[in-house]
């Protein structure tokens, strides 16, 4: 009976203070395509023989070689360690469905139709690179088509943080008919275009919607570090009009947009946890450098008082601030999220016990 006490107390102990695990570079062997990457979100696709398999999209994306062995285990000083050759401002990648047996090893397979890992939203007659970026955010498989919504940016030395806002863009593919992402072929929607806000970071179907997060500015201050929430259904995806935004009451709207807490670092995740029955929202904060988290059953209820616990802080690096943090997937046991470490420009992974 007293081993079995023992027992019981070890056991116990070893729950109560078991925490989240942070677990270094997520998709290491993403470096052997790429030197460092931006945006990374998953979006779940189911192929044409049925495979369930992951489409991943990127932001801004380093291409190039090592000089010696892959660096990322301080600061990086790119020049010194690699050879940089461009930094196509979206990129896509394809692997299986994550799973708690495969995730520290997806084999990254990226869209390369030429050869060469470039830009799956292309730019057009006239763009300048140099200036346009285009960086890819979540998106959704209805039927045989994926939509991606971007972010539309120009260069600017002259605003904080260098670069100015123009809105969100979406674009679109048909399923291709080989589980190849260079079969890909997405275009740009050119009658969507949404302005001052960011809607995209994540899309879930969840019962007869579409469901979105994104960030606006509750101040009107033009920082969008607030979170806003959408919700549409899938038929009019394409529709700006038809999009309605949960606002402060709690209600859905065509016109007054909500906007929740005001910390919100990057880009963020919402996922509907089938295992809990609840949306579970993840986000970065810019003030404190937690990793929050707010879990609800309903909408109406959030929206009237909106609530972030900290989950996670990883540990603090001299002269880096983190961002963009969101939940990339989940099983019964663990969900695991990512956050952005600049000093290295990698995605950090982070399993969390349920």
């Amino acid at each position: 009976m007293k081993m079995f006490f023992v027992l019981f107390l070890s056991i116990f102990s070893v729950r109560a203070w078991a925490g989240p695990v942070n677990e270094g570079i997520f998709g290491p062997d993403r470096l052997n395509h790429v030197l460092g990457q931006d945006g990374v979100t998953p979006i779940p696709i189911k192929l044409r023989d049925g495979t369930q398999a992951c489409l991943w999209t990127f932001g801004d994306t380093i291409l190039g070689g090592w000089k010696g062995s892959v660096v990322t285990t301080a600061t990086v000083d790119f020049n010194a360690a690699a050879d940089m050759n461009a930094m196509p401002s979206n990129t896509l990648a394809l692997t299986p469905a994550p799973s708690s047996a495969n995730y520290r090893n997806l084999d990254f397979t990226f869209y390369a139709p030429d050869g060469k890992i470039r830009e799956f939203i292309g730019y057009r007659e006239g763009e300048n690179p140099l200036v346009k970026r285009m960086w890819a955010d979540d998106g959704i498989q209805l039927d045989d088509l994926i939509y991606v919504y971007y972010m539309d940016v120009e260069l600017d030395k002259n605003v904080p943080g260098g670069f100015s806002f123009k809105g969100m863009g979406l674009a679109r593919s048909a399923l291709p008919l080989k589980a190849e992402p260079g079969m890909l072929a997405f275009k740009r929607i050119n009658a969507f275009k949404a302005e001052g806000v960011v809607i995209g970071d994540s899309v879930i179907a969840v019962g007869e919607y579409l469901y979105l997060l994104g960030r606006a500015s509750k101040m009107n201050d033009g920082r969008l570090t607030s979170l806003t929430l959408l919700r549409v259904k899938p038929a009019d995806i394409e529709s700006l009009s038809r999009y309605e935004y949960l606002t402060q009451a709690g209600e859905w709207s065509g016109k007054e947009r909500g906007a929740f807490f005001e910390d919100v670092s990057g880009e963020a995740s919402l996922v509907y946890d089938a295992f809990k029955k609840v949306f579970r929202i993840i986000y970065m904060s810019f003030d404190s450098q937690e990793i929050k988290t707010a879990e609800f059953r309903d909408f109406k209820a959030f929206a009237k008082a909106p609530e972030a616990a900290p989950l996670y802080k990883p540990p603090a690096k001299k002269d880096t601030l983190y961002y963009s943090a969101k939940e990339i997937f989940s099983d019964r046991n663990y969900f695991h999220l990512i956050y952005i470490d600049p000093s290295i420009y990698q995605p950090i992974l982070v399993k969390i016990e349920r």
